[in-house]
Parts: structure tokens; C-alpha cells; sequence
């Protein structure tokens, strides 16, 4: 799960009770454990990559603290990449963290390395009981569960609706040829030849694994996958295929061909805040920006679209988790905190604090989407909507960041433009790396 980009994302702390107060933080004094509390006289420390998650664990830190005297909690926040590295560092020495966020990608690694301690019968419980088959899978490992889900990152789709009104288009685009048809009557040119609002707002540029992720929001869609899974276990590419062609070809048209976005024209969350784009698949996370930089924005939130019609929606779901050290010295508070910070209010707080999704059953979202019902196709995604999600296997990351050295170069090179037989060259070539780097981790294999 990449993260939304850094500046300006901070609560402060009187905001950060206010929207506690407001979401109704789960009451300590209620929390009816069977055991007693243990997190009395502690101070646990806890790292996240996601400094916007700050206010969210303070603010759940002290409603803990009114029944937990002399209960606190150090913060640490960096970014997400230097979080991974400090931990990558602190836990092998038994100087990191009590608690921690991470990605599954890390979490394997520290499970495999006996430096996170799968869960206890009774964790194992609560989670069993509490969360979705599809992400207790997602967090286990040699059959184990670790950790306890704490959010969830979605990729819908944004709609801008002044724009589509203007362009006398009706709702958002349901398959991917109205979704074309729809940034062709909204993009405008000036009498230069200058892109100055685009139709839609790939992710064209950058650097990182998003890149590839953001591929996939298309060629999921098209019946393809980024790797597949062998029935004895291995991986392959899963994109070398009909599916991978039409993905690929889908980019080089948008820039090159119908010209409906342009690498040259601002992207992104801000692009749509701002109103120079018409559409944008992004997770929920943008609905607070538009709130905080644009709030008389009229736009929508609807799954992103089908290929064809007589195809599935699918989207990407990334759980992520919070994990109790291996080697802290505060275990059983560390725990005790956990349970008390994935409460249902707890879990609707981090979604109307830092616009991140969770997937905690039991979960009231009425209050919520009374006050925005954007959130409602990432909280309550339609029955129809098909998920995926990325696979737990170490490499994870690095196939996609070598893929997402190239795409962006494709997405521009003119020799793709109009010539099938040259996107199919550059997609055979892309997936030779892929299957390459699964080789050299030992998990290649096709049967």
C-alpha cells in the first residue's frame, strides 16, 4: 500500500478531540475484558509509517488512559519507507518498538525471522471473530494469524460532477470505453495545444512500486493479474497475456493517442482537488483532502470501472496491521491496548480521522456517511464489486518498483502509439523481469 503524499496531512491536537468527541471514541470505562487491565504505570512505545495516524493513536491513548492511570504512549512517526528501515534495524537488536504498523510484505519477513510472535489462542480468537475470512487470511503465515488488522487501503474511483454536468455526461462511467467517452467531451485544450484540464488522471510518473499498483487498477479490470499463484505454491506473471496487452495499450492511448491526460499536467489528489482533472482512482484518503483544500467540490465516489459490461468491477484491498514486538518487555499492556484501539468506534474513529478504511465488523458507519456519503463505496462497497489485494510473499515490493522503472517510459514512447505488435514486445519484455526476479527468490514456477 503506498502512502498519500506527506505535507500538510497533520491534525492538530484540538482538532484530533474534536473529531474524536464528534465520532465517538469507544469508552474505556465500557471496555469489559474479562481480565484485568494491565497497561496501568506503562509507557509503550509505538511506531507508524503514517504520520497522519498520530493524532488517531493519541487520541485513543488517552480515552485508554481514564481507566488505565498512569497509562501513556511514546510516538515515533517517519516516513513510510524510513519507518521500514528503522525497523528493519531495531528489531533484531531488541531495540525497537513495543507496538507497530507495517506492511504484510515486512511482517512476513519479521515472522520468518522469529522476530514477531504469531498470535495467542485468545487474539487469535477476537480476530477470528471480528474480521472477514479474506483479511484474517491476508495476515497469516505457516497458518498463523499475527498482529491485529488495523486499517485498509481501497482504490475507488473520483468523478467530478460539474464537470461531467458541463460535458452533459450522466454519472460516472460504469465500464472503461464510457470512461474514454466521458474524458473526451471534459478535457480541455487551449488554442496552444495545451493540455489545461485533463479527462482523467493516471499515475504517470514517479517513483516507487504505486506506479505498477496503479497499473493494476487497470489490469485487474481486464482480466489480468500482476503475478498468479501455482497450485503447488509458485509464482508467475500473469500478464503476458491478452489481458496485459489491453492494460498497456490502455495507458498509450490515454496520453498518446486520445490525449485525455498529459505527463506535463498536474496529478493526483491535488489535481482533482484543485479541478484541473475530471476523474481520479485513489483511496479514501483523498475525500479529507478535498474537505481540508476544496470543500464546496461537487464530486462522487463509484467503483472503479468494469472492462466491458459483461465484466466484473474489481478492486484493490490492502489490509495493514498493527503487531506487537517479539521482544517487548510489555507484552501483555501492549496487547491489552490493541484489543481496546480495534473497538468498533475505535475502528470507524480511523476512517473519519485519516480517511483510511477498515474492515472491523460490527462497525455503525451511519454516522459517517450521513455526514459524507462518499465514504459509502469503501465502507459498504456494492455486492458486485469483486476485491484483490497484493500477495504475501517477500519480493513483493521489488516486482513492482522494477516494473515501475519502466511503465512510465512506455507509457510516452511513441513507438507504441497505434502499433499492437510493439505494446505486445514491450509487455513480453516487462514480464520476462517479473518471472526473472521470482526465479532468482526461488518461488518461480507455472503448474
Amino acid at each position: 500500500m503506498t502512502s498519500k503524499p506527506r505535507s500538510g496531512k497533520g491534525v492538530d491536537r484540538r482538532t484530533a478531540l474534536k473529531l474524536a468527541a464528534g465520532a465517538g471514541l469507544a469508552s474505556a470505562g465500557g471496555f469489559g475484558f474479562a481480565r484485568p487491565a494491565k497497561a496501568a504505570d506503562v509507557t509503550l512505545n509505538v511506531w507508524t509509517g503514517y504520520p497522519e495516524l498520530v493524532p488517531y493513536y493519541k487520541a485513543v491513548a488517552d480515552e485508554y488512559a481514564k481507566t488505565h492511570a498512569g497509562f501513556k504512549i511514546n510516538l515515533l512517526s517517519t516516513s513510510l519507507r524510513e519507518h521500514e528501515q528503522k525497523l528493519s534495524a531495531a528489531m533484531p537488536t531488541g531495540t525497537g518498538p513495543d507496538i507497530f504498523d507495517v506492511g504484510a510484505n515486512i511482517s512476513i519477513k519479521f515472522a520468518g525471522a522469529n522476530l514477531l510472535k504469531p498470535n495467542s489462542a485468545e487474539i487469535d480468537q477476537y480476530m477470528k471473530a471480528n474480521w472477514s475470512k479474506y483479511t484474517i487470511d491476508f495476515l497469516s503465515f505457516k497458518g498463523k494469524t499475527y498482529g491485529i488488522p488495523l486499517l485498509e487501503g481501497r482504490a475507488a474511483m473520483y468523478w467530478n460532477k460539474a464537470m461531467f454536468k458541463e460535458a452533459g455526461v450522466n454519472g460516472p462511467p460504469t465500464t472503461f470505453g464510457e470512461l474514454i467517452e466521458a474524458a473526451q467531451k471534459i478535457v480541455k485544450i487551449d488554442s496552444t495545444g495545451k493540455m489545461t484540464r485533463s479527462g482523467i488522471s493516471m499515475r504517470l510518473s514517479g517513483q516507487g512500486s504505486g506506479i505498477t499498483e496503479k497499473f493494476r487498477f487497470v489490469l485487474e479490470p481486464a482480466g489480468g493479474k500482476f503475478i498468479e499463484e501455482t497450485k503447488s505454491g509458485k509464482w508467475h506473471n500473469g500478464y503476458d497475456n491478452e489481458a496485459g496487452r489491453n492494460a498497456l495499450q490502455l495507458y498509450v492511448d490515454i496520453v498518446q493517442k486520445l490525449k485525455v491526460d498529459d505527463p506535463k499536467v498536474p496529478h493526483d489528489a491535488d489535481a482533482f482537488a484543485n479541478g484541473t482533472t475530471a476523474m481520479l482512482f485513489r483511496e479514501a484518503w483523498v475525500i479529507g483532502e478535498i474537505q481540508k483544500k476544496s470543500p464546496t467540490l461537487d464530486f462522487g465516489v463509484a467503483p472503479i470501472p468494469r472492462w466491458d459490461a459483461k465484466s466484473p468491477y474489481k478492486m484493490l484491498v490492502q489490509p495493514w496491521a498493527v503487531y506487537v514486538s517479539g521482544k517487548s518487555k510489555n507484552e501483555a499492556a501492549s496487547w491489552d491496548f490493541l484489543k481496546f484501539l480495534s473497538q468498533p468506534n475505535n475502528a470507524r474513529l480511523i476512517t473519519e480521522m485519516t480517511g483510511w478504511g477498515c474492515n472491523r465488523q460490527g462497525v455503525d458507519w451511519t454516522p459517517l456517511l450521513k455526514k459524507t456519503p462518499q465514504f459509502e463505496v469503501f465502507v459498504q462497497p456494492p455486492k458486485d464489486v469483486q476485491t484483490f489485494s497484493d500477495p504475501v510473499i517477500a519480493v513483493f515490493d521489488e516486482l513492482e518498483s522494477r516494473a515501475a522503472d519502466k511503465l512510465p517510459g512506455l507509457y510516452v514512447d511513441s513507438s507504441l502509439n497505434g502499433n499492437p505488435a510493439k505494446v505486445a514486445e514491450a509487455i513480453k519484455a516487462l514480464a520476462a523481469q517479473t518471472d526473472s526476479i521470482l526465479k532468482t527468490a526461488g518461488i518461480y514456477g507455472t503448474s
